[in-house]
């Protein structure tokens, strides 16, 4: 098998297992009813008047001008290599689960045109964004949870300057797995988190810019049981209160633009997404604004 098949393959594996893990054990219904989906506003950033949005938005917020045009650079090859349909025009409403392509018929078109190359994912482009807001313990080793961020790593490996000159250390620091509590407590998993998180010297300097933080809890065996960030955004404030969150969905999915009118309508559109499993001995997914848990 030669490397490009072998990448697809652990990509395909990949959204096998997370598909699996939301639907294991028979997926049983959840305890308490679920809320309808409310659909949502998001561009995929093809147009003027989004583009120029985030663009302000990113500024207003202290974002060195460096990584806005990496960014923009990023979402122009990606928006390149996919069929047009299957990106928005503009800004349209959508509930959060619902796409207008085939996750698998985009990633074989985004290999056909770049070959081996995995791609940007959320960690990556928001740590592209964010990570002057971030330091670390000096101490930091150069990789670490390399099983869980390889193909993170393998795109960093590709593309160093995709860091803006942070470190892979740094990266890794802020993204690798974290050992969980022995626990379903929402609120005891986040003081884990913030615990592991201080131990790497991880910190948060002020910025109106926020790192939004789906954790998620794995419990794979009694000795196997942490919490990562399986999927993290960036959220900007506008001038008239609401909120837009930039977001890379996955490797080979788009980049979005989110418009949200406040911090509830955010937790209900990243819970509709990655809260689907019910009846596990798991923790449910939680989220974080910097290192704060964000209150329900």
């Amino acid at each position: 098998m030669n490397r490009k098949n072998h990448l697809l393959a652990i990509l395909a594996a990949v959204s096998f297992i997370l598909a699996t893990l939301t639907a294991c054990g028979g997926k049983t219904e959840p305890d308490v009813p679920q809320p309808t989906q409310k659909p949502i506003e998001y561009a995929n950033l093809t147009d003027e008047d989004s583009r120029a949005l985030l663009s302000r938005l990113l500024e207003n917020a202290g974002i060195d001008e460096t990584r806005i045009r990496g960014l923009f650079d990023r979402v122009d090859q990606f928006n390149a290599s996919v069929k047009s349909e299957w990106l928005t025009n503009g800004f349209e409403r959508a509930v959060p689960t619902d796409t207008k392509y085939d996750p698998y018929e985009m990633q074989d078109l985004w290999a056909e045109k770049n070959g081996d190359f995995p791609g940007y994912n959320c960690r990556i482009t928001a740590f592209s964004l964010f990570g002057e807001f971030v330091t670390v313990g000096a101490d930091q080793p150069k990789t670490q949870g390399e099983d869980t961020l390889f193909l993170d790593l393998e795109t960093l490996t590709e593309d160093p300057a995709v860091l803006c000159g942070d470190s892979t250390a740094k990266f890794c620091a802020l993204f690798a797995p974290v050992p969980a509590a022995d626990s379903t407590d929402v609120d005891e998993q986040a003081k884990t988190l913030q615990a592991g998180w201080a131990a790497r010297g991880v910190a948060f300097s002020d910025s109106t810019a926020r790192l939004i933080s789906v954790v998620l809890h794995d419990r794979f065996s009694d000795t196997e049981n942490t919490l990562f960030v399986g999927h993290v955004g960036v959220l900007l404030p506008v001038e008239d209160g609401s909120f837009c969150l930039i977001e890379k969905v996955a490797f080979q999915e788009p980049y979005r633009l989110v418009k949200l009118r406040n911090r509830a309508e955010l937790r209900n559109y990243l819970m509709a997404k990655y809260d689907t499993s019910w009846g596990q001995d798991t923790t449910r997914p939680f989220i974080m604004e910097n290192d704060s848990l964000m209150a329900e």
